[in-house]
């Protein structure tokens, strides 16, 4: 009975929490996620789109997509910022370095975007396949029973 409580409330859990629609705002060079006013990064936003193949997918692309394009703009601002650094403290400054740093920050922003928008389709997507389906939550009441054999836990659909 308990195992079976149990899975009652898990199913109830995941049912709910996949209803719900993933709202995406507009912000500069791409997308703000939430849930429940709770910001969504990408890696929570796979977590809750494991039911849909397709959206997984999309995401797990768009994760891959915004690793890559962090690491090039990490690499291109240090190597902007070597420069600079070097002709405020007076020396002479490297500029060719500055040069290489800002072509990759020019590779690193095409793919944020591709990166933001991949993740754009697959809240489209989940959210999609969330209203496309009937909502599976049926009522349930649960109330406090006591008799001659003790107390318990009664659960009405």
């Amino acid at each position: 009975m308990k195992i079976l409580s149990l899975l009652v409330f898990l199913l109830i859990g995941i049912t709910s929490v996949s209803a719900q629609e993933i709202e995406a705002e507009k912000v500069f060079l791409g997308y703000k996620f939430t849930m429940n006013n709770k910001t969504l990064d990408f890696k929570g936003m796979q977590k809750l789109m494991i039911a849909d193949e397709q959206a997984t997918r999309l995401i797990k692309k768009a994760r891959k997509n915004n690793t890559i394009s962090t690491i090039l703009g990490s690499i291109g601002g240090s190597f902007v910022g070597i420069p600079i650094g070097a002709a405020v403290a007076g020396g002479d400054a490297p500029w060719v370095l500055a040069g290489v740093g800002a072509a990759f920050i020019g590779v690193a922003i095409p793919i944020s975007i591709r990166a933001n928008n991949q993740a754009h389709q697959a809240a489209e997507r989940i959210n999609q396949v969330n209203s496309s389906q009937p909502n599976p939550l049926v009522p349930v009441t649960f109330k406090f029973i006591g008799n001659q054999q003790g107390l318990g836990l009664a659960l009405s659909f």
